[in-house]
């Protein structure tokens, strides 16, 4: 059956044939997932409809339903601190979308600034946006540091590894900012949440947040010393200095989120 269809999918997904797969492929999303499901071609990507949600993706059926989506932003991202109404979230390293997703519904009166430095990823990100209409979120295409410049980030496959990369390295050349001048430039005056996840640079993140910092009531930041990227001790160092009450999860059984440190101010 598995071969059957995609065997079909690769023979209708182009122009001028993508129509036919609307039923056939809506009843076997529904089926896969386990959850009623419309898909439909639309701004070259498929549409998958689910109930809350609409969740782009270039592949058919490759877009798992809202609730598993967003199952891992919610166990790592909103564990300390959850968004409430009107709440400013700076959503640091978005991915694909499913934090900007969450941030977005549970503050919805507020404002999420997701900023992701890959194009391609961030292509995924806007198109998710643009589909669910969550207009309380600003999406940005840029990477965060401590200086105004450029970096270079590698170019693989799969979003969750790309980072930043000597200058001289093959990758894709990106725009740097620091926080607080996007900030200001925002008029954001305040922080209630922080949450950033950007393969190693958080230190330098975090430094080029200045008085910003001192303004952020909750942050989440994803180190990666289970990478080979130890970051983890200076993040905590960090965080302690500017007045963060800090907690981890070193009882967790995976290394990741074992590497994740919530802090709140005192």
């Amino acid at each position: 059956m598995n071969r059957y269809w995609h065997g079909l999918v690769r023979r209708l997904d182009r122009r001028g044939r993508r129509a036919l797969l609307v039923v056939p492929g809506s009843l076997w999303v529904s089926v896969r997932y386990r959850a009623p499901c419309v898909v439909y071609w639309r701004h070259g990507n498929w549409i998958h409809h689910y109930r809350g949600a609409k969740i782009p993706h270039r592949a058919l059926g490759r877009a798992a339903p809202p609730d598993v989506l967003t199952a891992t932003a919610r166990d790592l991202f909103v564990h300390d601190y959850t968004p409430q109404p009107g709440d400013v979230v700076f959503d640091v390293g978005a991915g694909n979308g499913a934090e900007a997703l969450l941030f977005s519904r549970l503050g919805p009166s507020g404002r999420v600034v997701s900023i992701e430095a890959h194009p391609r990823t961030y292509a995924r990100l806007v198109d998710l946006c643009r589909a669910n209409r969550l207009d309380n979120v600003t999406a940005l295409q840029l990477a965060v540091s401590d200086a105004e410049g450029n970096v270079v980030l590698s170019d693989g496959a799969h979003h969750l590894q790309n980072k930043v990369v000597a200058s001289d390295a093959d990758g894709v050349g990106v725009r740097a900012r620091r926080l607080d001048t996007i900030a200001a430039e925002l008029g954001i005056e305040r922080l209630d949440l922080l949450k950033m996840n950007i393969e190693g640079e958080e230190v330098r993140a975090l430094e080029g947040m200045g008085a910003l910092l001192g303004a952020t009531s909750h942050v989440c930041i994803s180190c990666h010393d289970f990478l080979g990227m130890p970051t983890k001790a200076a993040v905590l160092a960090l965080l302690e200095d500017h007045g963060f009450d800090v907690v981890t999860r070193d009882d967790a059984p995976e290394p990741w989120t074992r590497d994740y440190v919530y802090g709140t101010r005192r």
